[in-house]
């Protein structure tokens, strides 16, 4: 039998998906994120698929805001400063500024993805 699809269906299966993304992110950044000793070609893979996963971040997570009606500027300046820390990560990949791309992603990143943890996604489940 073939369930239903209604709004309220998918603003928990979207905000189920924002906090796999998120955990998937972690689990990258606590294994793959040492850039210093990689090949340039393994550097590129890898950021690659770092940046992926935040564009489907930023999808997922506007579409469950979308759908669970939130409209707190505070996702908004998180989906913004999440953008800035991408733009900063390319440029030391650019520049190869191997220790200023790695405490980007650990701290910048890490810790933006973990206020969408503890705040965000919290609100996204009040609101669905």
């Amino acid at each position: 039998m073939m369930q239903e699809i209604n709004k309220d269906s998918l603003s928990h299966s979207s905000i189920a998906l924002v906090e796999e993304i998120i955990n998937v992110i972690f689990g990258w950044i606590n294994t793959k994120s040492e850039f210093v000793h990689l090949s340039d070609l393994e550097r590129n893979r890898q950021l690659g698929i770092l940046t992926t996963n935040i564009s489907s971040f930023v999808e997922i997570s506007t579409l469950a805001a979308k759908y669970a009606k939130v409209t707190n500027p505070e996702l908004k300046d998180s989906h913004i400063s999440l953008l800035f820390i991408m733009k900063a990560i390319n440029n030391a990949f650019l520049k190869s500024d191997w220790d200023a791309l790695e405490e980007l992603i650990k701290y910048e990143l890490k810790d933006n993805l973990t206020q969408w943890k503890i705040n965000l996604i919290p609100q996204l489940k009040k609101n669905s």
